[in-house]
């Protein structure tokens, strides 16, 4: 899977995270909502909505029951008690009852007093409602105070004019509780107040009472009324509930607040979230990339390796080899850059291996340069010596010592010619059809005769049972064979043995240059063919030119064929080129 494809799935799996946990978010936030919607609306109507909550918070642990304590709480603020009965009537859970509500109800009690048939000094609200299978039956009992200080403020007070009179006891009540009392005719205008504060309400229409008097929590006041039918007047008193100011109403109703509170709630656990996403984002995708970025400055300072980390290891990698998470998902850019760092390193090491070789192999080019040179001007200067009289033997000696050496600067320069040459793809002249037994045998037989260390039984000749075609060019066939030749004669000593053989294998011509030498170490395999790395000098081998490995090695690839070479101390060496065979048309 391609770097694109691993990224996007990433990121897709990413915003399905996200999305999730938002939706958990919003989910738990729109619960949380209701049930706040659910304990305002007990808070006002507590003898409904309250007593529903309750049984909705009823928690069970076998035969224990556990109530909600903030429900409970609003049941002592309200100032009533709440007791749950069972199918017989025994109060089963009871909390802020009174000495003097009952432990026990009998079917008939319960509804007497439930009805007002019977006198209850508390107004009772029944609630009957199953939750997972069990049914639950509470009883909310609460004293009418309001009631109780709207029948004594009726009772007690008088109108006159636009104020109403009250005793000075009820006069310290409402004034200790911020309270005020207003008389409003049947079309809600006021008639006449007492105690009412600065931006207190003066009429009334129908739909602004009801929703005072039921939603007062809505506007900092509990409003409770008394209609007269007789004279079509309303009794109103007002109560600024705790922490409100009297006749001024809340900036925000306890609906709003929730919804202020639950939304907040939302947008910062969402920005929460996404700022933690965009860290852990960046530490996961951002990473990696600063990661690549410090490897390519490190690799412009020529440093071809991955940045470490503790314990030198490479960032990208655990302990044990693998590769990090945070790393998989540009593994192939990882690589790369594996890759990249690898051909550096190898450059570099070629380059400083190269520079070494051409440092050797120009020395060596020189010694070899100045080695016949030397005895060419040695001998032409006893030549030129008046005071010597030379036999002419002797002249012929030194001409054939000049003539000799000037014979191996020829050769050396002609290697050098070929050698970059052919280093600039410079094809054979012409390639015809070469049958391999016939060539290699008249081949051979050249090659060794030439050689001045060559003895008739040292080089022994395998022919292929059938005639074997490979595309060449003679002249540089006959000097693969002369430079594999001298070479094993040369750094072998005297009476090795050479086995050369033509063999076939399917579509390939092999020919094979097999000695039982002192063979060669590692090094020497691995850099036989290089141009610039010389085994021997000039002393021990003054007939070569130090390049005829490299020579058969250009010369072969350039006639399409491959050579190699397998070798060891003590084992000889063998020499192998490989050639696509032919037909004898071609």
């Amino acid at each position: 899977m391609s770097v694109n494809w691993r990224l996007a799935l990433r990121l897709v799996g990413w915003l399905v995270v996200v999305g999730a946990v938002l939706l958990g978010f919003a989910t738990g936030t729109v619960l949380w909502t209701i049930d706040r919607f659910n304990r305002i609306e007990a808070a006002r109507q507590f003898d409904s909505s309250g007593m529903y909550s309750i049984v909705q918070s009823i928690q069970a642990d076998g035969d224990s029951l556990t109530f909600d304590a903030e429900l409970l709480e609003l049941v002592r603020q309200s100032g009533g008690w709440l007791q749950r009965i069972d199918e017989r009537g025994e109060v089963t859970h009871s909390f802020f009852a009174p000495p003097d509500v009952p432990a026990r109800y009998g079917p008939g009690e319960l509804t007497a007093y439930w009805l007002g048939s019977s006198p209850f000094p508390y107004q009772l609200f029944l609630w009957i409602q199953p939750k997972n299978g069990v049914i639950h039956t509470l009883i909310y009992g609460v004293k009418d105070t309001d009631n109780e200080l709207m029948e004594r403020l009726i009772r007690e007070s008088r109108q006159e004019g636009s104020a109403l009179i009250l005793p000075e006891e009820l006069v310290r009540e409402l004034k200790s509780s911020g309270s005020w009392l207003q008389l409003v005719d049947k079309n809600g205008s006021e008639l006449a107040f007492f105690n009412k504060p600065e931006g207190a309400m003066g009429s009334y229409n129908v739909e602004e009472m009801v929703l005072r008097a039921v939603y007062w929590d809505r506007y900092g006041t509990k409003l409770v009324t008394r209609y007269d039918a007789a004279s079509g007047r309303t009794w109103a008193l007002s109560s600024p509930l705790p922490g409100n100011e009297p006749g001024k109403q809340p900036w925000i109703t306890p609906e709003n607040r929730v919804l202020i509170q639950s939304i907040g709630a939302l947008i910062s656990a969402a920005l929460l979230l996404f700022a933690a996403m965009a860290i852990w984002f960046g530490h996961r995708i951002g990473s990696p990339i600063v990661h690549v970025m410090n490897w390519v400055r490190l690799l412009g300072r020529g440093v071809y390796a991955e940045p470490t980390g503790a314990g030198g290891i490479a960032r990208s990698r655990t302990r044990q080899g693998g590769r990090k998470r945070k790393y998989k998902v540009y593994e192939e850019v990882i690589r790369s850059m594996e890759s990249l760092s690898d051909a550096l390193r190898r450059n570099e090491r070629y380059r400083t291996d190269a520079e070494r070789l051409r440092e050797e192999w120009v020395a060596g080019v020189s010694h070899d340069l100045k080695t016949p040179l030397s005895s060419i001007v040695g001998y032409a200067h006893m030549l030129e010596a008046e005071h010597y009289s030379w036999t002419p033997e002797e002249v012929r000696s030194f001409a054939k010592v000049i003539l000799d050496k000037s014979s191996y600067l020829e050769g050396l320069v002609n290697d050098l010619t070929l050698t970059y040459r052919l280093r600039s793809g410079v094809a054979a002249p012409s390639m015809s059809a070469v049958e391999m037994n016939g060539f290699m045998d008249a081949a051979l037989r050249e090659a060794a005769a030439g050689h001045p260390g060559y003895e008739a039984s040292i080089v022994r000749f395998k022919a292929a049972e059938r005639p074997v075609y490979i595309l060449a060019y003679a002249p540089w066939m006959q000097r693969i064979v002369d430079n594999l030749v001298a070479n094993a004669l040369t750094h072998n000593r005297k009476g090795i043995l050479l086995e050369v053989a033509v063999k076939e294998n399917g579509k390939e011509a092999i020919i094979e240059f097999a000695d039982d030498g002192k063979g060669m170490d590692k090094e020497t395999v691995e850099r036989l063919f290089e141009q610039y790395y010389r085994g021997t000098d000039t002393d021990s081998r003054p007939e070569g030119t130090g390049l005829g490995m490299a020579v058969a090695k250009a010369l072969t690839e350039a006639m399409g064929g491959t050579i190699g070479v397998a070798s060891g101390i003590g084992r000889g060496t063998t020499i192998r080129l490989c050639w696509p065979r032919t037909d004898a048309e071609e």
